[in-house]
């Protein structure tokens, strides 16, 4: 059978491409920001709607509640119970490889901004098992980057661009500040999770990580 992609075919694929671009570009701009992201996942046209229209623009109204929520004051909690925790979950984490000092410093940062953002630690925990299996340098074919799969255009709107989202701490914190904008929008954890992995309105991704929270429990 001839590839798609020999020299032969090469004119008809393009064509197609540029069609799709055609069709799906109206499609983008009308559309949410959960609804873009999930068109830049799944479609082939990711990269020409980027060279033509850019990466996502996060809202002014979402941009405005993560930066509030990235600012809020750390609960006080008891080091007992944390260091208690941490050293249960980090036995969990170093299944994946990762060292025991890799995997308690993951463990103490899902605890401190589960604590901050009042977000369940398991659900953090199941969320980052499905998202990156621990991974601190997980890159996706979309280009989300660590633990938590976050997209680099979210540094431009809430943090700095220089943000190193490979670093544990930086990306915990990132991830667990957008996915509390979501669980607060949208009230539910099943809506929350597809919103944050742009496939909201749909539950296979939300189930996933469902699927998960039984192994840090």
């Amino acid at each position: 059978m001839q590839s798609l992609f020999s020299p032969h075919h090469k004119g008809g694929l393009a064509f197609l491409m540029v069609i799709g671009f055609i069709i799906g570009l109206p499609i983008w701009y009308y559309s949410t920001p959960e609804e873009q992201q999930r068109v830049t996942q799944d479609t082939a046209t990711m990269r020409i709607v980027e060279h033509h229209i850019g990466m996502m623009d996060v809202a002014p109204e979402v941009e405005q509640d993560v930066k509030a929520i990235l600012s809020q004051p750390a609960p006080e909690s008891s080091q007992p119970i944390r260091d208690a925790w941490v050293e249960r979950v980090s036995q969990r984490i170093v299944i994946f490889g990762n060292s025991e000092h890799e995997a308690k410093e993951i463990a103490r940062w899902v605890w401190v901004y589960s604590q901050r953002h009042e977000i369940r630690p398991e659900l953090i925990l199941a969320l980052i098992t499905v998202e990156s299996r621990f991974d601190p340098f997980a890159v996706s074919n979309v280009g989300a980057l660590g633990l938590m799969q976050v997209m680099p255009f979210w540094k431009d709107s809430i943090g700095a661009p220089n943000d190193n989202l490979f670093d544990v701490a930086t990306n915990i914190r990132y991830g667990c500040a957008i996915l509390k904008h979501y669980l607060t929008k949208y009230r539910t954890e099943t809506r929350a999770l597809a919103a944050y992995n742009g496939s909201l309105g749909y539950k296979k991704y939300p189930n996933k990580i469902f699927s998960q929270i039984k192994n840090y429990e």
